[in-house]
């Protein structure tokens, strides 16, 4: 149908550029392929923020730590991304005592605040295995991650039925939070997960 143009006869000849060009990642699995077999195996955590407007006390995240056998959540109100570090830590040591087991794994994304010479070192010393999730691959951090958006969702009903203001989000997703480990889900069948972590001990 054009005039000039060159009849290409390369049925045989495959076109590097148009391969890489279409390319497609395979879908991610819609349940993981590893699961906790006992509260503490595993950790999934994740930094959500910055949040406007801040709180009355200046916070503008939040770090949201999830037990990855009773799906059991901590979260911790944070005003900079660099006091992640000592909040993991807090979080930890309560989760250890009340529970009387040891943190063996964490998974989180890369972001710098996981990343730290700082945290490295404190998770080598205590002896907890990092999973890292690749480069722009939110999906391999999933368990956090739906668990974000279901806490932000559940908040921003609440102060919108209320007609509260904005700045009230940090007791808004405390209080989500709180619930949501009471509520059943279908990750923990028959038990809640504040009921399925150790009998109830994870407070």
């Amino acid at each position: 149908m054009v005039h000039g143009l060159p009849r290409i006869e390369h049925v045989e000849q495959l076109c590097d550029g148009c391969l890489v060009g279409k390319q497609k990642r395979n879908p991610f699995p819609y349940e993981a392929n590893f699961r906790a077999s006992k509260v503490m195996d595993l950790m999934h955590g994740d930094l959500c923020g910055p949040i406007t407007p801040a709180t009355p006390a200046g916070n503008r995240y939040f770090l949201l730590i999830v037990d990855d056998y009773s799906r059991f959540m901590w979260i911790v109100l944070l005003k900079t991304k660099d006091q992640a570090f000592e909040a993991f830590k807090k979080v930890k040591v309560a989760a250890e005592v009340e529970v009387e087991a040891k943190l063996k794994a964490l998974r989180t994304d890369r972001g710098g605040e996981f990343r730290s010479k700082r945290f490295n070192a404190y998770c080598e010393e205590h002896g907890i295995r990092r999973y890292l999730t690749a480069p722009y691959t939110l999906q391999q951090n999933g368990v956090v991650e739906r668990r974000n958006q279901t806490v932000v969702a559940m908040a921003r009903s609440m102060l919108k039925s209320k007609n509260m203001p904005g700045r009230f989000w940090g007791e808004a997703v405390t209080t989500a939070v709180y619930l949501l480990n009471r509520a059943p889900t279908k990750s923990v069948i028959g038990k809640t997960p504040y009921k399925h972590g150790a009998g109830g001990n994870l407070l």
